[in-house]
């Protein structure tokens, strides 16, 4: 319910708002571009979103020998989450952990191909544990219309920057971050030193960096060490996180 409401508000609030920009622009003109913008927008976001993503990343999908564990922990953890198909995915640049919910109890996950050679076998376990309950949390519709507006208005950066946060800011994407946070941490049965520890190892990986932009980054599970005071991406910074993990930050 929760979901579908939020589907409802979106797409009329953000209707509202591109008429209201495209009369005020161009009149009863911009009416009528403004709704087929946002007729587009719809269309990208729940039938080509997907698509582009994996496209963009040349994201392969992870089979045969799970000789790491990792799908096995994902199978083994998914239906406590009340997911039932769980893809994942490598990809060889660089970027963070990246989830993607396309419906309520289906989930894409992309992983940077060194990722799981790096970790030890708890660890991909904690991995798996934390891409889940942010999965769990995440809008599978709110993201992909962020990262599709982030495209759309590649060259009109402080435009895309300004909705977003504003987008990010209505719908708590932050708050909803460090809730899955902190179900993370309920669920992992680890001390809080050894998830500031793995926490930080992930964000200090050099294959986690990426310094181009390529509308990704809303689907990251990580935070930036350099974010606009906007917040566009709606995730909160490393030190707030550790805090609400710990009780306090590294």
């Amino acid at each position: 319910m929760r979901t579908l409401t939020q589907v409802w508000v979106f797409f009329i609030a953000l209707t509202f708002l591109f008429l209201f920009l495209g009369f005020q622009l161009m009149g009863r003109l911009g009416l009528f571009v403004a709704f087929l913008i946002s007729l587009i927008i719809v269309y990208a976001t729940l039938h080509r979103g997907l698509k582009l993503f994996k496209k963009k990343l040349n994201a392969k999908v992870l089979c045969g020998n799970d000789t790491r564990g990792f799908l096995s922990a994902i199978e083994s953890h998914k239906a406590q989450f009340n997911f039932k198909k769980i893809t994942v995915y490598q990809t060889r640049h660089n970027t963070p952990p990246l989830i993607w919910k396309s419906k309520y109890d289906q989930a894409h996950l992309i992983l940077n191909f060194h990722l799981l050679d790096n970790l030890s076998p708890d660890e991909i376990r904690l991995l798996a544990l934390l891409l889940l309950s942010h999965l769990q949390n995440r809008s599978f519709l709110v993201t992909p219309i962020l990262s599709v507006i982030n495209q759309s208005f590649f060259n009109f950066n402080i435009f895309s920057v300004i909705l977003s946060s504003l987008i990010t800011f209505v719908f708590g994407t932050q708050k909803d971050i460090l809730k899955s946070d902190f179900k993370f941490k309920r669920l992992s049965e680890a001390s809080i030193y050894e998830l500031g520890f793995f926490i930080n190892k992930l964000h200090n990986f050099d294959f986690h960096q990426n310094k181009k932009r390529i509308g990704t980054e809303y689907f990251s599970v990580l935070s930036f060490k350099k974010n606009n005071f906007l917040n566009q991406y709606g995730i909160p910074n490393l030190k707030l996180r550790l805090r609400n993990i710990m009780g306090f930050s590294i």
